[in-house]
Formats: C-alpha cells, sequence, structure tokens
C-alpha cells in the first residue's frame, strides 16, 4: 500500500502575503504547532538568493534555516522550496540532515535548466519534489517528454501543480492518469491546488480517490488556505477530510491554535480566498498576477476585466508581462475622439470664474460647515470629481472610470455630466466627452486619477485659480465617502500619493492651487486658506 503525505506550506506560500515576514517567534511557533498536529512535511520556507534575516522565512542556505527549525519529535521531514532561476545552486550544502526534502520549481520555458537544477538537489542527497509551473498549460506531448525526463532523474517525488487554479476534475484525471502510467513506480505523485475557483477542496478529494494503492503521494495545504491570492487548499479541512475518511490520526486543535494566534489577522489585511476576477484569470489560464495587475487600478468593473483578460495571447499566459498588459490596458480604454468642441463649451461656461474641485475624501464630511461657508462667500464652478454628494448642488460631475459610473450615476440627474471617452461604451447619459489619453498620462504611463484628470484639462483651457476639497491623500484609514469606495492596497496607495505629489508641485507652478480641506498633497496651512 502507498504512503500518503500531507504537506504543510504555510510558511512558504503563505509567505506571498506578507513578503515572508512572519517574525522568528511566530516562524518557530507555528513549526511547533505543526508538529504537535502530526503533519507529515512542513515546507518551513524559500531558498532565495537573499540577504537573510531571521523575521523572514527566505534562506541563503541551510544552515541559515536551521538556527530556526525545532527540533524533530518525530519521522516529520522539514522542506524548503527553491525556484530554478531565483537561486544559486552551488549554496545548497550536502545533506546534513536537517532539511529533508528540497522542492524544484521551474517554467516550461525553463525545464532543461530545471531538471539540471534538480538532478544536483539528488546529488547533493536531498529527497527532490520536481514541481513543474503551470503544468496545466502542458499539451500531453509535452507532459510525456517531460515525465520521460524526470525518469531518468528519478527523484522523490513530481507535483501536478495547479498554478493558475484553472483545474477540473477531468483535467486532474486526464493529468493523474497520464502521469501515473508514464512516472516511475517509486516516483510520489503530489498535488499543489489554488482557490481561483473553490475547487481546491473538492479536487483534493477526487485527488485521494484517484490514487493507485501501489504509488505514494502527497498533498500540499496550508493553515487557512493562506497563500498568494485566492489562496491555497485549507490544510484544516483536508485533515479533518484524511482522518474521517482514511484513518489519519492528525490532530486539527493545534492547526485551530496556529490559525487563531498567527494567520486570522493577515487575512483581515490582504484576503485571500474566491474572488470572481482570479475565477476568471482561471478560466482563461493567464497568470494571476494580470488579475492582480487590472484589480489594482482600482478603474474596473469585473466585465472590463473579463474583456481584458480574454485579450491575452497564448505566448504571453504563462508569465507575466506588465509592459504587455498595460498595452491592453491602454488599448481598451483609449477611445479616441477630438474633444475641442467639447472643451471650448465647458471653457465658455467657467471663464472669468474661480473653480472649486470636489474629491469624494472623508475629510469634506468633516469640514462640511467650512467648505458650504467658502461656497457662498466664492460662488465658484463647482466640479464633483468619481462621485455626487447630495450636499451641494454641483455644476459639473466628472466621471473617469467604470466603477464610480455605475456606482453614483443615477444620484446626479440635474448636473451637467462629463465623462472621459474610455466609457462611451458604458455611459449613454452625458453632456461632454474629453479624450481619455489627453489627460491620462504621466511619464508616458497612465496615470488616471480623476482629480488629476480634471487639473489636467483645466490646465488646458488656462484656468488659473482652483480650490480643492476631498482631495486628501490615500492612507490605510477610511479615505473616502462611502466605505464601499475604499481598496485595501498599501503598495498603491504609496506609488499613487507619490506620482501625485510630484504632479501637483508641477502644476503649481502653471495654476494657483488651494487645499480648502486637509491634504498630505498641500503644503500650505489650511488656516490660512480658512481665513481668506
Amino acid at each position: 500500500m502507498g504512503k500518503i503525505e500531507l504537506l504543510d506550506c504555510t510558511l512558504r506560500d503563505g509567505g506571498h502575503i506578507n513578503q515572508s515576514r512572519f517574525g522568528q517567534d511566530v516562524i518557530v511557533s507555528i513549526i511547533k504547532h505543526l508538529l504537535e498536529s502530526n503533519i507529515d512535511i512542513i515546507e518551513v520556507g524559500f531558498l532565495q538568493n537573499c540577504e537573510h534575516c531571521l523575521d523572514v522565512a527566505i534562506y541563503n542556505n541551510i544552515k541559515e534555516a536551521s538556527y530556526i527549525l525545532p527540533p524533530k519529535s518525530r519521522n516529520v521531514k522539514y522542506a524548503l522550496m527553491a525556484q530554478e532561476d531565483l537561486y544559486d545552486i552551488d549554496k545548497l550544502e550536502k545533506n546534513s540532515g536537517i532539511i529533508d526534502i528540497i522542492r524544484v520549481s521551474f517554467h516550461d520555458f525553463d525545464m532543461e535548466e530545471g531538471l539540471n537544477f534538480a538532478k544536483k538537489v539528488i546529488e547533493k542527497g536531498y529527497q527532490c519534489f520536481i514541481n513543474p509551473i503551470n503544468l496545466m498549460g502542458y499539451s500531453d506531448e509535452a507532459l510525456l517528454k517531460l515525465l520521460d525526463s524526470i525518469n531518468q532523474i528519478n527523484p522523490y517525488g513530481f507535483t501536478i501543480v495547479d498554478t493558475f487554479g484553472s483545474m477540473l476534475k477531468e483535467d486532474l484525471y486526464r493529468i493523474y492518469y497520464l502521469v501515473h502510467h508514464n512516472l516511475n513506480d517509486k516516483i510520489a505523485v503530489a498535488i499543489h491546488l489554488h482557490e481561483n475557483m473553490s475547487l481546491s477542496y473538492s479536487l483534493a478529494q477526487a485527488f485521494l480517490e484517484i490514487i493507485a494503492p501501489t504509488r505514494n503521494a502527497c498533498i500540499d495545504a496550508s493553515l487557512y488556505g493562506m497563500g498568494r491570492v485566492p489562496g491555497n487548499l485549507c490544510v484544516e479541512l483536508i485533515m479533518d477530510y484524511m482522518n474521517r475518511t482514511m484513518g489519519k490520526r492528525y490532530h486539527i486543535e493545534f492547526v485551530y491554535d496556529a490559525i487563531d494566534r498567527y494567520i486570522i489577522h493577515w487575512k483581515s489585511k490582504v484576503p485571500w480566498g474566491y474572488s470572481i476576477a482570479y475565477a476568471l484569470s482561471a478560466q482563461y489560464q493567464v497568470h494571476r498576477t494580470y488579475a492582480e495587475y487590472l484589480l489594482k487600478k482600482g478603474k474596473l468593473q469585473t466585465k472590463q476585466i473579463n474583456q481584458i483578460l480574454s485579450m491575452i495571447d497564448h505566448k504571453n499566459r504563462t508569465k507575466f508581462n506588465e509592459s504587455y498588459i498595460e498595452s491592453l490596458y491602454i488599448s481598451f480604454q483609449d477611445h479616441a475622439i477630438d474633444d475641442k468642441s467639447d472643451i471650448l463649451e465647458i471653457s465658455e461656461k467657467i471663464k472669468n470664474r474661480e473653480v472649486l474641485i470636489i474629491a469624494p475624501g472623508s475629510s469634506i464630511l468633516k469640514r462640511k460647515t467650512k467648505i458650504m461657508e467658502f461656497i457662498k462667500k466664492k460662488n465658484p464652478v463647482i466640479f464633483l470629481a468619481n462621485f455626487s454628494w447630495k450636499e451641494i448642488e454641483a455644476d459639473f460631475i466628472f466621471f473617469s472610470n467604470f466603477r464610480r459610473l455605475h456606482e453614483f450615476e443615477n444620484s446626479c440627474s440635474n448636473t451637467k455630466r462629463i465623462i472621459t471617452s474610455n466609457l462611451l461604451s458604458e455611459c449613454s447619459k452625458y453632456d461632454y466627452v474629453i479624450n481619455y489619453a489627453n489627460y491620462a498620462y504621466y511619464k508616458e504611463k497612465i496615470f488616471d486619477n480623476s482629480v488629476i484628470m480634471l487639473l489636467n484639462m483645466l490646465n488646458r483651457i488656462h484656468q488659473t485659480i482652483i480650490y480643492l476639497a476631498g482631495f486628501d491623500g490615500f492612507s490605510e484609514e477610511q479615505n473616502f465617502v462611502r466605505e464601499s469606495m475604499n481598496f485595501n492596497d498599501t503598495y498603491r496607495y504609496n506609488y499613487d500619493n507619490q506620482i501625485i505629489k510630484e504632479i501637483i508641485s508641477a502644476l503649481s507652478k502653471k495654476m494657483n492651487l488651494c487645499f480648502i480641506t486637509p491634504s498630505i498633497y498641500s503644503d500650505k496651512n489650511l488656516m490660512e486658506i480658512e481665513n481668506e
């Protein structure tokens, strides 16, 4: 009877959520909890070319990993993963009994290098799992060729990696039977699943049902499914299933304790699990970073993400190409029009008047009285940027992205609508259209922040005095008048803030920009403005 093992990859795959920065004490405690749970294999992190930090589960060599590993209390195995193009194999010491397994990953385009890497791992005395990235992308012919090469190396195990979470049950059956009937009998077959389509638990059960009695096998899972969004198979679920159906004796209470102590708070910061965008990336069998990239734009609805993902050609599907997806995004957004007549009409309507742009920052709620006093005193032309606000009667509402358009389009019937040309396919009610490409670029890259686009438009018509409210700047606290407008992306907060500061600095040389609510983009004292 073959042996079926369970591998926890929290400290490795879960590291995609927090840059592997769990903290030294947490790393040790998670391993201890997993040891108590009676799990078979614990993957304790990555082998990568790096400057090692004790708080991070990424290591240059086995010696660095050994500092944090608790002594093995039973026949548990410790594992590390190395991606062929991210690690210098010469750094790997000969096996001294600390780490038992090295798992080797590689792409289809560097298969030969990956197999040579795996061969060297075996020569250094480690049990080696070969984890080819995106096995679903291999044709049957390519898979058979790969299996033939693996037989010549004779590693400990071979993993069916559903990188893009696109596997269905019939795909699993087809791939497993090809692998089983063409792989040496002594090589274990493992599976690594993702949650793009909420199928990891059912596929894991199907895998356990079809394993040949004589074949060793292994299943990857992680605490609470922690892993690069949308996450992995939950180790607590598959433990319970294997206990109930296979007579295993995993102690799940230790896993629950580890989840409560160390994992739940990460999910509140970076939620993983099923989302439609990642399901679409699976359906199109494209790298999930494409979905992440489009989600981070914060401008698109799911159906637009669907349309763009469908445009990705075959040669760019398996490896993320930022310049390529940006070009598709630009192409999708850029419906070029001649907006001269509309710009001229807008210019005439605001001629010889001061302008107030109100953005949806939460400061407008706290400073509502001051804003109303300012409007009464100055009687400016009022532009609302990508939202409506029932507290005031604006002259114009400006929409530049699909999500804001559909959230607010029905609450601004008496206000003149200005839309950018990328929205023409989604908007039938508008008064003016301005050409998206004329206002959405900064240093030859798209930067389509609605307030910046409005300022660029007003700069074009030589409006020299502009007041701004609600343009607070992004932070991890609530940024908007509606909680539904918030997004949870620290990288984007920092990136957008930096670019906006640069653009505001440049525009301030051409226009007099006055902030009447607090903003991280303004150096001017707020009280000075309020007392004007």
